[in-house]
């Protein structure tokens, strides 16, 4: 048996990736250890509730609303702009708006810092507006061998003075560029993370996730992001392409530096000109492949840089009528609360005194997820896979007592959020967790990671550029979340974008 192309994952990059090939007659395998598609841009069921897996909402609907037209989705999407807000001892504000709306009302919570933002807008500004279409022109977004249509863009957009400035903002940390103007620590925080956390990211990534927040929007589909994976998968099947659900992929094979076949579960091998994994990197060149297929140098640049970290998330199904959302000013609300008062009991063994919880009002997008008259609410948190690696014995195995300590951890967020949402306990109906540990083994992310590679940028100054979908391996692509050392539009658009830069990739060879 033979293919000309097999997609390893059928999450959005993957999907995306088969249905563009599969409409220009590639013959295409879609191989998924999951009964669904999409990977984590899904949702699940729980009683009488529907959450969602992975991401919330995203940005650049404008890009993949044309690319789903482009692979023959005909039908209109509709989205609905999400809107985010931050609570903390320093800020009550809704922030998801234009950058000088933002300017305005930071100035207003911190009149002594005005002539530092205006400073600080000033500069950030322009390098917002040069960012935002830059995936298009610049290199290190590209493939490093351009077809014609790409080599006119950078040739008419990538000037000198282009280059120097992106070198500049990917060089400087958005920490430094933030102290020039601001001296108030709670502020420089927020705009450096949008959140608390101190800033740990380039210039760049710093005026990428602006514009995306303030210019750009997050937004959701109403039909449901699910919806867009099964449109894909009917788009491949209508179009002759082949998908397994069930069956996932165990081994690469690599011959004389060429990826041949898959080996699957059963031991099956099935070999194709091409083989395109929406694994993410660690998992398909330090796990899908055999040590000697991977040259030493490239499996350590691999191993080295670290992925985003995970998160606990904790889904409820709310009786709204006994909970106060009069706080809540916006969909999606990021709380950080003070940390542990003096005389306070200490509940350090739960690890969660002052940590930043983000809290989504997810039937705000889809109402019909939840009954009638309810609603389904996630908090989220972030959590190191360390904590929670003690109880994992095997993959979808734990420890007896793993089951009390999340529900511990879970009734502790909750009580965390009560805070700002009054009466959040009494109103639950249902609750489910999720740990790190269900991120690895249902959501096959790598020590469950959730967004990529780190932020930091040390996946970038590791592998010279920002796109990852080419590899040293002939014939071997990466799509997804993990193909570019950050998510330069965000989680949804950067995975579909670089399964369509792939599929280009195998239709121009």
């Amino acid at each position: 048996m033979h293919y000309d192309v097999i997609v390893i994952g059928a999450g959005l990059g993957g999907l995306t990736c088969a249905a563009a090939l599969s409409r220009k007659g590639v013959r295409v395998l879609v191989l998924e250890k999951d009964p669904h598609p999409g990977g984590t841009s899904y949702v699940f069921r729980r009683g009488n509730y529907h959450f969602p897996m992975g991401p919330l909402s995203f940005s650049y609907p404008g890009y993949v609303s044309s690319l789903l037209t482009y692979l023959g989705i005909k039908e209109p999407l509709e989205f609905r702009r999400n809107h985010f807000q931050i609570i903390t001892p320093e800020l009550d504000l809704v922030y998801s708006r234009p950058p000088d709306e933002l300017r305005r009302a930071l100035a207003e919570t911190f009149p002594r810092e005005k002539r530092g933002l205006d400073k600080t807008f000033q500069e950030l500004r322009p390098a917002m507006k040069l960012v935002h279409d830059m995936y298009l022109w610049c290199p290190d977004y590209l493939p490093r061998k351009l077809n014609p249509v790409q080599e006119k863009l950078v040739k008419s957009e990538y000037s000198e003075s282009r280059k120097t400035r992106l070198t500049s903002f990917s060089q400087t940390p958005s920490g430094e560029f933030l102290r020039k103007h601001l001296k108030t620590k709670s502020l420089i925080n927020f705009l450096g993370s949008m959140g608390t956390a101190e800033p740990a990211m380039s210039f760049l990534t710093l005026a990428l996730m602006w514009h995306i927040m303030s210019v750009e929007g997050i937004w959701y589909p109403t039909r449901g992001l699910h919806r867009i994976s099964d449109r894909l998968v009917e788009v491949i099947k209508e179009a002759g392409g082949e998908l397994y659900f069930g069956i996932p992929a165990k081994k690469i094979i690599v011959e004389d530096g060429q990826a041949r076949a898959v080996v699957t579960e059963d031991n099956t091998p099935v070999g194709a000109d091409w083989v395109v994994s929406n694994a993410d990197y660690k998992t398909t060149f330090l796990e899908l492949m055999e040590r000697k297929a991977v040259e030493p140098g490239f499996r350590k640049k691999i191993e080295t840089p670290p992925y985003s970290g995970s998160e606990l998330c904790v889904y409820l199904g709310l009786n709204p009528a006994r909970c106060d959302f009069r706080r809540m000013r916006a969909t999606h609300l990021f709380y950080g609360p003070q940390n542990q008062r003096k005389g306070e009991k200490s509940t350090e063994v739960l690890g969660l005194d002052g940590r930043e919880i983000e809290i989504c009002r997810w039937t705000d997008n889809e109402p019909n997820q939840a009954p009638a008259g309810y609603t389904g609410l996630v908090l989220r948190v972030a959590f190191e896979y360390d904590h929670f690696a003690r109880f994992r014995t095997g993959e979808k195995k734990r420890l007896p007592e793993y089951k009390a300590h999340k529900t511990a951890l879970a009734l502790k967020l909750v009580k965390i959020a009560e805070q700002v949402l009054p009466g959040l306990g009494e109103a639950i109906e249902l609750m489910e967790v999720a740990t790190p540990l269900t991120y690895q083994d249902w959501g096959h992310r790598y020590q469950g990671s959730i967004a990529g590679w780190s932020w930091s940028g040390e996946s970038t100054a590791t592998f010279g550029r920002k796109l990852l979908v080419e590899t040293p391996v002939r014939n071997l692509l990466m799509v997804g979340i993990y193909a570019a050392s950050e998510l330069f539009m965000g989680g949804v658009p950067t995975a579909m974008r670089t399964a369509e830069l792939a599929s280009h990739l195998i239709l121009e060879s």
